[in-house]
């Protein structure tokens, strides 16, 4: 986040998104004159006395709309935003909730003020409203007496002009190259066949159904209709707001879609006295708040900047602004009859008000609400290029399956049996029971002498690590819970250290009686230490991870993919790099101790197989990051297909990893079960290692 260059220079700049207005002189004109009138309406304000204001990149506060706000905040927050923007964006923002009286901010409509609101906490103060009117010359009779609470988008398309004078090539222009625009077109045309509004979000489904192709084409065809590049669908991008409001201004259409807050501007100008505005059909609209916020990190008094954000959200400040740029107050317009200044914008601006009044709002973030949608900011970023696709292309699947995303998670799609996820559990019990009966099978043999010097009791654990591991895509493929991720977090850790930790006592065990240069070797001894150490260690790392995941870890969901591919939520967390950077440098610093125990004795570890254990963990460590990247990239396409694949794939090699470390020899106790001594022991005394020392390691 920017901060101001200079706390001295008393100016507090303000980032805002880019403009509705119709024109950059008109802007330039908004920012001036609203500076004038904050400086000139708090001249006898001392605490900010002598500040000014200005639009500006380098901020100390910022304007945002209701779909940037908390756009992040999600039960299943997107990765494709955490890379792009980042997350919890609102802990950049300063808490206001004791820093203002809510009391005096009851003249906001109270829908708009709680949206500033998260987790009980306020974060943003509401700073003006827009909503769609549709903008036309009011010499066409026709239009003049229609009843837009009556038709739909598509009566539209067959509205004629009532004047001779006026020769419309099409009936509507829009600004579909405005990502905005486009979604909230798309989003109020299906208000129009079904309510998807957000108080039932059943109906939601009928835009990834069986029905949807009718909506989808039907939409098309809306699009293509009121398009004056027709002839060019691709040139469809290129409609800018300036675009569309000229079409009106040479009467090439009919009606231009256009802002509430152009009113003013579009219809008491000397130039355009004839153009009047009606609500959308079924006076439908997707209704737009900005908001002001304040950027904690400013270096300025944190009363000054509270006391200038009150100010330009006060009701003085847009009472003025409605009267001088036609932008629409954050009013509760119930309050008329008890409050003045509403009531003196209702009587000033009664069209706008009557609007207002008649208004049947439509919300984005209650659109996109259930418990596992993909969060507004990601939704808002891609869903307008996936529409604009589909105009283009007509590719009902495409568009079907990115809908159905911005609601559902991968498992929960309609497009998703059962019958594969039963197919998911068929491969990992057949490698997970191959691995059980490899431990019985060491267990039964464990005094075999050719079994018995790779320490049959260690083998075993080390298999157990890697048959936990074969069976932990179960623990992951639905993850529904907080609790669920944090388990999930000391399994991990319980079967990477079950399956490193055996090898390393094994490869201590084999170099201590090496090197140690007495004949007389307390072999129980010896192993009751390793013993020891190899319990403690393990316990140690446990407790390690039990506690940084309960008590320190804060686990959040992220999905894995976007609403363009795929969502499969991922246990993720924040505030807690030092603690797993420790344990992933113990594990580390494991490895290259037992390297070390290999190689210093030499010809013994070869013989015992003991390089396989450094084999075995490398390819362990190669299996993990490879599986995880893998899982990432996977096409959206037949994704459970190609997961259940890459399932099947892992279960093989950790199946191939128990095989090389400890299968040939289990096969030859197996086939000479009785045999003594399966090699000649003298060919293993080098460098004064004396009989009792490999007897030793034998037992």
């Amino acid at each position: 986040m920017a901060l101001p260059l200079n706390q001295t220079e008393k100016k507090i700049k303000i980032l805002t998104e880019k403009s509705d207005l119709l024109s950059i002189q008109e802007w330039n004109n908004y920012c001036s004159s609203l500076k004038n009138f904050f400086t000139t309406t708090n001249a006898d304000n001392s605490l900010i006395h002598g500040y000014d204001i200005e639009f500006s990149n380098n901020y100390d506060m910022m304007i945002v709309d209701d779909k940037f706000l908390f756009g992040d905040v999600a039960y299943i927050e997107s990765k494709y935003i955490d890379d792009n923007v980042g997350r919890q964006l609102h802990e950049y923002y300063l808490d206001l909730t004791n820093e203002v009286s809510q009391n005096s901010l009851s003249f906001h409509d109270s829908k708009l003020f709680q949206q500033g609101f998260l987790d009980n906490h306020l974060y943003a103060l509401p700073f003006e409203k827009d909503f769609h009117l549709l903008y036309y010359r009011n010499i066409n009779t026709n239009i003049n007496d229609l009843d837009m609470g009556t038709i739909s988008w598509d009566d539209i398309l067959s509205i004629k002009s009532g004047s001779s004078s006026t020769t419309s090539s099409y009936p509507l222009s829009v600004a579909y190259g405005n990502d905005d625009e486009l979604l909230e077109t798309f989003m109020e045309y299906v208000q129009g066949k079904v309510d998807i509004s957000g108080r039932n979000n059943i109906n939601f489904e009928n835009l990834y159904n069986e029905s949807s192709s009718n909506i989808y084409s039907s939409f098309k065809k809306f699009v293509v209709s009121t398009n004056p590049t027709e002839t060019d669908i691709n040139k469809l991008t290129d409609i800018t707001i300036e675009n569309a409001y000229n079409a009106l201004k040479k009467d090439e259409s009919l009606f231009f879609k256009g802002k509430a807050s152009h009113f003013s501007y579009l219809t008491k100008s000397d130039v355009n006295n004839n153009i009047s505005a009606k609500l959308p059909p079924k006076n439908t609209s997707v209704l737009t708040t900005r908001y002001l916020v304040i950027n904690s990190s400013s270096l300025i008094d944190k009363k000054v900047l509270v006391e200038v954000a009150l100010q330009l959200t006060s009701k003085e400040i847009q009472l003025y602004k409605a009267e001088q740029f036609g932008k629409i107050p954050t009013f509760d317009l119930a309050q008329k009859s008890s409050d003045t200044s509403i009531q003196t914008y209702s009587e000033k601006n009664s069209d706008i008000s009557g609007f207002i009044e008649k208004l049947n709002p439509m919300y984005l973030k209650d659109i996109f609400s259930n418990k596992y949608s993909a969060p507004l900011l990601e939704i808002r970023a891609l869903l307008p290029e996936d529409i604009r696709k589909y105009v283009k292309d007509g590719n009902d699947q495409s568009l079907s399956n990115v809908l159905e995303n911005t609601k559902n998670l991968l498992m929960d799609k309609v497009g998703v049996a059962h019958l594969p996820t039963i197919l998911l559990y068929v491969p990992i019990i057949i490698f997970a029971l191959f691995a059980i009966v490899v431990i019985i099978l060491i267990f039964k043999y464990r005094n075999h002498p050719y079994l018995k010097i790779f320490s049959p009791n260690f083998c075993i654990l080390s298999i157990l690590g890697i048959t936990l591991n074969i069976i932990s895509p179960l623990f992951r493929m639905e993850i529904n819970s907080i609790s669920k991720c944090k388990f999930i977090y000391v399994y991990e850790t319980i079967y990477t250290d079950l399956t490193l930790f055996p090898m390393v006592a094994v490869t201590y065990r084999i170099y201590t009686i090496y090197h140690n240069k007495s004949k007389d070797i307390k072999n129980k001894n010896l192993n009751r230490r390793i013993y020891t150490l190899f319990i403690v260690g393990l316990l140690l790392m446990i407790i390690y991870s039990a506690c940084s995941s309960f008590l320190v870890l804060k686990f959040f969901f992220q999905a894995n993919g976007t609403i363009d591919t795929y969502r499969q939520p991922l246990c993720t967390y924040n505030s807690g790099g030092i603690l797993e950077w420790i344990e992933r440098r113990i594990n580390e610093a494991i490895y290259i101790v037992m390297i070390f125990l290999i190689i210093v004795t030499g010809r013994i570890s070869k013989k015992f197989g003991e390089f396989k254990y450094i084999y075995c963990m490398f390819f362990i460590g190669i299996m993990e990051y490879g599986f995880n990247y893998i899982l990432s990239i996977l096409p959206s396409n037949k994704y459970f297909g190609f997961y259940l694949l890459t399932i099947v794939i892992n279960s093989i090699l950790n199946s191939l990893l128990i095989y090389y470390l400890v299968g040939s020899r289990l096969i030859y106790c197996i086939k000479h079960p009785n045999d003594s001594e399966p090699y000649h022991i003298e060919e293993l005394v080098n460098n004064n290692k004396t009989q009792t020392q490999i007897q030793t390691m034998e037992e």
